[in-house]
């Protein structure tokens, strides 16, 4: 049954948005166990959010860096976040892809990721046609993301060259919603002008440092690592062998129905040949388990490595005491990599300058690429290398 009335806004909102709008706008100036603090302040509203949920948001915040862990003050990376129109994780998102130089077609997926899928849901005697366009246009991608980016491609090809009423046609085809794809092509205009405010330059601007990986034949493997760097923790693994995946909290989960990946055929849809990383967008609990969505299938765990969560590395232990040349490398204690103690040495000392980069574009986006040492600019073109050559290297499914 339906019921009596729709949901208190603030229920149906990402509290994440909430707790950052809360810090912008001076409502809440003390820390999170004060009686000025983000929980006390949600908790005197009319319909409150549950006071675990608040305190996952706040979690989630501390551990994006937008958010101090004892006052709940914002950070730089906090204050930008809070002046775009797109979830935190997404806007993250958005942010390291200026350092992955995939600026461009990291904000079209932004915007694709918090409006509607352009997709339409077919009556079920149309289902194999509307899955088998959608694997059609994902070219063998195996995102979601990309696979809209695709769309959005094709959508401006069309308008370049004045076959605008063709477009129609093709989405008639293809089963795709006309206003649903035409609406995300217009937000982008929204989010590249929110990033000009924060003092970002144009994201859309070709040609420029920030976009020196979109027009890549390897750029798949740089918006990989551009979805994983924001979605994180929202990432899952499989064993060679198994058909579910299992999340950093043990949770065991299968790709939902309506993302390309759970298409018969594909290689995410049937047992895996060998261990595999997705990231997710968001996990539903379904009847029987959790299912995800706007998922990626990762190549390469690198990326993981190079822009996600707390990176450790210890030596690797042996039978007797003895030294040893291997290492493990692990991120949060989840996924862990045996490997030569150079290359994880070579690996902690990218990651390092990777994360100044990245705090140093952040702290003033308006100097640009031009206000980076020669050091810095080696460190990207390091990344560039270790990208390509870690997604070239790996062997075919």
């Amino acid at each position: 049954s339906f019921r009596g009335f729709l949901e208190s806004e603030l229920l149906r909102t990402s509290l994440e948005e909430i707790c950052l709008q809360c810090k912008k706008l001076d409502l809440t100036p003390g820390g999170p166990e004060d009686d000025d603090g983000i929980p006390a302040f949600l908790a005197a509203a009319l319909t409150p959010p549950h006071p675990k949920s608040v305190w996952n948001a706040l979690e989630t915040l501390v551990d994006l860096g937008a958010m101090d862990v004892i006052t709940n003050e914002l950070t730089r990376l906090g204050n930008c976040l809070s002046c775009l129109s797109v979830e935190p994780k997404v806007g993250k998102m958005v942010l390291c892809s200026f350092v992955l130089g995939c600026a461009k077609d990291a904000s079209s997926m932004a915007v694709a990721m918090s409006y509607k899928s352009p997709f339409i849901i077919p009556p079920s005697s149309m289902r194999r046609d509307a899955d088998q366009a959608k694997v059609e246009i994902s070219q063998g991608t195996e995102s979601d993301q990309v696979t809209v980016l695709k769309v959005l491609d094709i959508r401006d090809n069309f308008v370049k060259t004045g076959r605008k009423n063709q477009f129609y046609t093709y989405c008639r085809n293809n089963f795709i919603n006309v206003g649903a794809i035409q609406m995300i092509s217009d937000l982008r205009r929204n989010i590249a002008r929110e990033l000009s405010n924060l003092g970002y330059p144009d994201p859309t601007k070709g040609g420029a440092w920030y976009n020196r990986n979109s027009t890549s034949t390897q750029n798949l493997t740089f918006l990989q690592s551009t979805i994983v760097a924001g979605v994180y923790p929202n990432v899952a693994s499989r064993q060679q062998g198994a058909i579910n995946f299992s999340t950093m909290t043990n949770r065991k989960a299968k790709i939902h129905i309506s993302s390309v990946n759970a298409v018969k055929g594909q290689p995410l849809s049937r047992k895996s040949q060998m261990l595999e990383f997705i990231a997710y967008g968001e996990m539903v609990k379904g009847v029987a388990m959790f299912t995800m969505n706007q998922t990626t299938h990762l190549a390469s765990v690198v990326s993981i490595f190079l822009l996600c969560g707390d990176f450790r590395i210890r030596p690797a232990r042996t039978d007797v005491d003895q030294e040893t040349t291997r290492a493990v490398m692990s991120v949060d204690d989840w996924v862990s990599f045996v490997c030569d103690k150079q290359i994880a040495s070579g690996l902690a000392v990218l990651r390092k300058r990777l994360d100044a980069i990245f705090h140093h574009i952040v702290s003033d986006p308006t100097k640009g690429f031009e206000s980076l040492s020669s050091l810095e600019k080696d460190t990207l073109n390091t990344l560039d290398a270790v990208m390509k050559s870690s997604f070239s290297s790996l062997p075919g499914r």
